[in-house]
């Protein structure tokens, strides 16, 4: 049984990272949890319900600044939600072990994505939808896609893929990355909340208690956002998804 100053730790440290890194949150909160006993198939939709908190916490204010592209977060995000649709179906269907061990790896190629960020960070300055190149969108909305479904399973905001992508495949700073990955997660996470709702996996107080943390560290986080050089944001994020990668693997191959 986890004291509640637990969840609420947990859930201020991924909403402060994961406003920094343009992420969900639950690539921090779903092995933390997990590293406390909690059951994967647990963690996952409460990780989802603390995620809106991230989305929603600060947002304004980089919104404010130009940073949030709404339209290019509500053209990837039709796909995302269609594979969070498929990846609340996938969940029941799988093992804990494999779940944790499949989040490892994940989180390990995620790692790796990031130290490739480093030449492409100043981003290619497109303006519109119709300046970038037809086959980055397709690619970027199968990415999208693929971001979805990895949500709705592993309980994470799809962010550990989505902004790789927006930088690597669609040109954007890292900055702007972060900012319209927090858009997008949100819209995505609310998918499966639903969908985990629906089939009754959610944890009311578990996910109060995430959500509440989240939130407060979100909008903290905005704050200094732009304070942080891209290189620093590149670093952070490869280390925690190095340590957590590497510690998930474990976990699921020792059970």
């Amino acid at each position: 049984m986890l004291n509640p100053v637990e969840p609420l730790a947990i859930g201020f440290a991924a909403g402060f990272l994961g406003t920094l890194l343009g992420i969900g949150g639950g690539s921090i909160m779903v092995p933390l949890l997990v590293l406390l006993g909690v059951d994967i198939k647990r963690a996952v939709p409460a990780s989802l319900v603390a995620i809106l908190g991230t989305s929603l916490g600060g947002l304004r204010r980089l919104h404010s600044r130009g940073l949030v592209d709404p339209r290019m977060a509500v053209f990837l995000e039709s796909a995302s939600i269609t594979g969070a649709v498929i990846g609340v179906e996938i969940l029941g269907r799988l093992e804990s072990r494999l779940l944790t061990l499949l989040l490892g790896l994940i989180l390990l190629v995620s790692a790796v994505g990031f130290t490739a960020l480093k030449r492409l960070s100043a981003g290619q300055g497109w303006e519109r939808l119709s300046d970038i190149p037809v086959w980055r969108l397709a690619l970027g909305w199968l990415v999208s896609l693929v971001a979805g479904l990895v949500s709705a399973v592993f309980g994470v905001g799809g962010g550990v893929l989505k902004v790789p992508l927006l930088v690597l495949v669609l040109g954007f700073s890292v900055h702007a990355a972060v900012a319209t990955s927090k858009l997008m997660v949100g819209i995505t996470a609310l998918t499966g909340v639903v969908g985990h709702a629906l089939a009754g996996r959610v944890d009311p107080m578990l996910s109060l208690l995430l959500l509440v943390g989240t939130y407060t560290g979100a909008t903290v986080s905005a704050r200094l956002l732009l304070r942080v050089r891209a290189k620093t944001l590149r670093l952070i994020a490869a280390l925690y998804y190095l340590a957590m990668g590497l510690y998930m693997v474990y976990r699921g191959l020792t059970g």
